[in-house]
């Protein structure tokens, strides 16, 4: 019963870690082109990028920790 509950516990956990990243996500904005200057959208441009390449890291980093955690079948 402990390990159903801890399983239980766990999964909420990453699940709420994973909900966090998408949130994040939702937020950054892909910069318009006619916002800005051609040298500050390229920089604007490659600030999204970055954004965008951390939080895939740290969501595929949640999720691997999900997987060496949360044992689904182990009873």
């Amino acid at each position: 019963m402990a390990h159903d509950e801890f399983n239980s516990g766990a999964r909420h956990g990453f699940n709420m870690a994973l909900y966090a990243v998408r949130d994040v996500d939702r937020e950054i904005n892909y910069p318009e082109r006619k916002d800005f200057s051609q040298e500050n959208w390229s920089f604007e441009y490659e600030r999204y990028n970055t954004q965008k390449d951390l939080l895939y890291k740290i969501y595929e980093s949640i999720k691997k920790q999900q997987e060496l955690e949360v044992h689904e079948n182990d009873y």
